[in-house]
């Protein structure tokens, strides 16, 4: 395999590519074809953002890397790390020219992102807090950036808190379950304890249950996402209980509860 394939990771890029499209129906619904061009050049723009993340994520994991995954291209020499941040800045850099198409303030965003992105790599993944906050803000911009691009940005500020709030969460899930192998890590249970960390997670569940009924009641998405979304909270309140029986199953089901809440946002798009 062609390590620069290798290590720009295209299906994980490609994941985020469709994420657009799907946000673009969330937001406009059948009218998602008068936006096509924009949100294309939207969904490139992420597609490179993400493969580009991925080599800067394989700069940064470099020295562990060694030993969990002696595979990969800048391990194996394959590419230098010169060369991977040459590549990573280019492509960076092409996302930001790219988006311009569609406006300068959906540029800046890209910026935005890119920036976040090299912040939590080198920094913020190892200070706790700061980087569950960095992961989840750049999780949930994905919906600011299809609202954006869509014209209907107050429609998804409040999908962009629900992805935010539960991925806050599973993120502290993660901490908690590799508490023992984060050696360079100063995370939120390391620092104050198991308990607090899961009584932390735990808010940030109740937090995405308080609102995840909002979309619907606020006219933003339709029936189908209450009917789907309900059945979506009691996943979420089963990772609760999970928290003080089995941290890895518990974190497993908290990413199975958000990708069935994508779920629910397209089903809600549907009107």
């Amino acid at each position: 395999m062609n390590p620069w394939f290798k290590i720009l990771r295209p299906v994980n890029a490609f994941m985020g590519l469709f994420s657009i499209y799907i946000v673009g129906f969330i937001a406009v619904n059948l009218n998602i074809f008068d936006f096509i061009i924009p949100l294309t050049i939207g969904a490139i723009s992420v597609f490179l953002v993400t493969g580009a993340g991925n080599i800067i994520n394989d700069v940064s994991d470099m020295e562990t890397d060694r030993v969990n995954h002696p595979d990969r291209p800048l391990v194996t020499g394959a590419i230098s790390k010169n060369n991977a941040l040459y590549g990573a800045a280019i492509i960076f850099i092409m996302a930001v020219i790219l988006s311009i198409f569609i406006s300068v303030y959906i540029s800046a965003i890209v910026a935005i992102a890119e920036l976040l992105l090299i912040s939590y790599e080198f920094k913020t993944k190892k200070l706790g807090l700061v980087g569950n906050f960095t992961i989840s803000l750049l999780i949930g911009m994905i919906f600011l950036y299809g609202g954006f691009i869509t014209g209907e940005i107050i429609k998804m500020i409040l999908l962009f808190l629900l992805a935010f709030f539960s991925n806050f969460s599973r993120e502290i899930m993660k901490d908690i379950e590799d508490i023992n192998g984060d050696l360079d890590r100063l995370t939120f249970p390391k620092k104050h304890g198991i308990k607090n960390a899961k009584i932390l997670s735990a808010i940030f569940v109740v937090l995405t249950l308080s609102i995840s009924t909002f979309p619907y009641f606020l006219h933003i998405l339709s029936i189908y996402y209450l009917y789907a979304v309900l059945i979506d909270d009691f996943i979420f309140i089963y990772t609760i209980i999970l928290l003080n029986k089995n941290i890895s199953r518990g974190e497993k089901v908290s990413k199975v509860a958000m990708i069935f809440g994508m779920f629910s946002f397209l089903l809600g798009g549907i009107s």
